[in-house]
């Protein structure tokens, strides 16, 4: 159960969204806090909020600008997913994002080699695959950003969030 600081900090977050992004955040806060997630404030220039367990971040949520030419303040959901192996473009398209810019800078992959212990020794990866068809994976350990989410969104999300979460179960059982 979320402790009355947790809830005022939800509150806070709810507070700033408009009906759109709540009609997202809504259901995702109250499915983490059921999963026995805990809420932290994380000490930024925007406003975050992290649901975390055993010690991983599941999701971020961030409101605020995405870069200082943007005018108007919006909400920035990252997720860890990298448990689940079926998505949809938009989860596919914030795994690719990071993988893309790098190709654009002509920085070449370098294939894991070792474990960063993020993953307690059950590694899970994000998997992109370039134009050309080049596949590369790339540690799990961590939320991506995904732009473009939706309340359309929201019954993959629960779904995927409770795929991490067993593995989470899995790592530290």
């Amino acid at each position: 159960m979320a402790t009355t600081k947790q809830l005022e900090l939800i509150d806070e977050l709810i507070s700033k969204l408009d009906e759109d992004e709540k009609l997202l955040c809504e259901p995702i806060i109250n499915y983490l806090l059921e999963l026995g997630y805990k809420v932290k404030r994380r000490k930024k220039s925007t406003f975050i909020i992290e649901f975390e367990k055993y010690g991983r971040v599941i999701v971020k949520l961030e409101h605020g600008k995405a870069n200082m030419r943007e005018m108007a303040t919006h909400l920035m959901f990252w997720m860890r997913f990298s448990a689940s192996n079926n998505y949809t473009k938009v989860f596919q398209d914030a795994v690719n994002r990071r993988s893309d810019a790098w190709v654009k800078r002509n920085q070449h992959w370098q294939p894991i080699t070792k474990c960063c212990n993020m993953c307690n020794g059950k590694p899970r990866y994000y998997h992109h695959t370039t134009e050309d068809g080049t596949k590369f994976d790339f540690c799990g350990g961590f939320t991506k950003y995904v732009p473009g989410v939706t309340s359309k969104d929201v019954p993959e999300i629960l779904r995927m969030i409770k795929e991490q979460d067993d593995h989470f179960v899995e790592m530290f059982a």
